[in-house]
C-alpha cells in the first residue's frame, strides 16, 4: 500500500523528534506541519501552515498527531475527524471524561480512528512484563506502586503546565501514561481513588500522590514530582505478586528487575523471554507455598536484572515507531485491534479524573 501522509499540529521540540521517528518508516512520511510559531517551519519538502483550517485540506495528509497543549485536544481531534483524518493524539485524549466521550462519538460517526500515543505499551520490557504478568510467573500481582521524581527544567514557573485550564493538573497531563500502563497489566477498572497533593507556591502543584482501588482488589500509589534537578530525575514502576516482585526502571523503561519464586513452567517463560540474556536463577526445594487464597508449586527463587542496550531516545522513537505502525494495520484492515484503543485513552482520563476530585 501506499505511504501514508502524516501531518502535526504543534512542531516543537517533541513535534520534531516524532517527525524524525516517523520519517524512518518504509509505510509513513511526515508531509505536512501546521504551528502558530512561522519560525517552526521545517523547511524544504514538508507543507507549513499557521492556520489549523488550512492544514486540515491539504489531501496529502492522512493521519494528523495533535502535539499541542492538551486543552485543544478535544477540538482539534474533533476537527481532524470531520475533515475526514485519522488522529493520534498525545496524552491526554481530553480534560474530562465527557469531551474524551465526545471524540469517541465524532470517530465512530465519521469512521475515522481515534487513540492517544501511550507510547510505554509498546516498549520491549513493558511487553516482557505483560507476558510475566499475564503467565502468572509469580502468581497474582496484587499492587502497582509508581514514583515518578521528574525534573523542574522543562517546566519553567509560567509555563503552561501548571495552569489546570490548559493542563488538566499533573494526574491527567503526566499521570494519564501510567495510569494506563497499570490498567493493562492489572486488567480491571479503577474503582475508588483517595489522593493529596502539594504546592510549590500558590499556583504550582508540584507533588501530587494517588492511591487507586481496582474492581478486582489491585492497589495502585502513584507519585508525581517536577522538583527534582535534571541529574537526579528517576521513576520506577514496582509491582508487587503473591510470590514475589519487579521492579520497571525509567519512565522509558531501560532496566527490567525480577525477584521471586516460580515453578518449571514459570522459569521456562522466563527463558523465553530473555532469550540471549543471562537468567540468574537458583534452584530450592520443591514445595507447597501459600499466599493469599492460593498454593503455588514453588521449584526456583529468580533474581535477575534485564537491560536494554540502546539509548534512552533510540528505545522511545521505536516506540513511537510501533504505536504508528499499529495505527497504519488498524487503519489499513479494520479487523485488527489496536494495541492502545480509544476506550483505553477514555479509563486513563477516568482515573485521572477520579483522583483529581478525590484531592478536593
Amino acid at each position: 500500500m501506499a505511504k501514508k501522509g502524516i501531518g502535526i499540529i504543534g512542531y516543537g521540540g517533541f513535534g520534531e523528534f516524532i517527525a524524525k521517528a516517523w520519517n524512518q518508516m518504509d509505510n509513513a512520511r511526515v508531509v505536512a506541519v501546521c504551528d502558530s510559531d512561522p519560525n517552526r517551519n521545517p523547511g524544504a519538502g514538508v507543507a507549513f501552515y499557521t492556520n489549523v483550517d488550512d492544514f486540515l485540506t491539504d489531501k496529502s495528509v492522512d493521519i494528523v498527531s495533535i502535539a499541542t497543549p492538551p486543552s485543544s485536544h478535544k477540538d482539534l481531534a474533533i476537527k481532524t475527524l470531520r475533515a475526514g483524518k485519522h488522529a493520534l493524539v498525545e496524552k491526554p485524549l481530553a480534560l474530562t471524561v465527557e469531551d474524551a466521550q465526545e471524540i469517541k462519538r465524532v470517530s465512530e460517526e465519521t469512521g475515522k480512528l481515534a487513540t492517544v500515543n501511550f507510547v510505554i505499551r509498546w516498549n520491549p520490557l513493558v511487553e516482557m512484563l505483560k507476558e510475566i504478568v499475564d503467565a502468572q510467573v509469580l502468581g497474582k500481582l496484587r499492587r502497582v506502586d509508581l514514583r515518578n521524581y521528574a525534573m523542574q527544567d522543562t517546566v519553567p514557573e509560567g509555563h503552561w503546565f501548571w495552569d489546570p485550564k490548559v493542563s488538566g493538573r499533573i494526574f491527567l497531563e503526566h499521570g494519564v501514561h501510567f495510569f494506563d500502563l497499570a490498567s493493562w497489566m492489572i486488567e480491571s477498572p479503577a474503582k475508588d481513588a483517595c489522593a493529596m497533593t502539594v504546592e510549590r507556591k500558590p499556583g504550582m502543584e508540584d507533588r501530587v500522590f494517588a492511591s487507586i482501588k481496582y474492581e478486582n482488589g489491585v492497589i495502585g500509589t502513584f507519585w508525581h514530582s517536577f522538583s527534582r534537578p535534571r541529574e537526579l530525575e528517576t521513576t520506577t514502576f514496582h509491582f508487587a505478586f503473591d510470590l514475589g516482585e519487579i521492579e520497571v526502571v525509567g519512565w522509558i523503561p531501560l532496566e527490567l528487575g525480577i525477584w521471586g519464586w516460580t515453578n518449571e513452567a514459570g522459569l521456562g517463560k522466563i527463558e523465553e523471554l530473555l532469550e540471549g540474556n543471562e537468567v540468574v536463577v537458583d534452584p530450592v526445594e520443591p514445595h507447597k507455598a501459600h499466599s493469599s487464597e492460593f498454593d503455588y508449586d514453588v521449584e526456583y527463587e529468580l533474581n535477575t536484572v534485564v537491560e536494554m542496550g540502546d539509548e534512552k531516545l533510540d528505545v522511545y522513537a521505536q516506540s513511537i515507531r510501533a504505536v504508528m505502525a499499529d495505527f497504519i494495520e488498524a487503519i489499513d484492515n479494520p479487523a485488527h485491534k489496536m494495541r492502545i484503543t480509544i476506550d483505553n485513552a477514555i479509563e486513563a482520563v477516568r482515573t485521572a479524573e477520579m483522583a483529581t476530585k478525590a484531592v478536593k
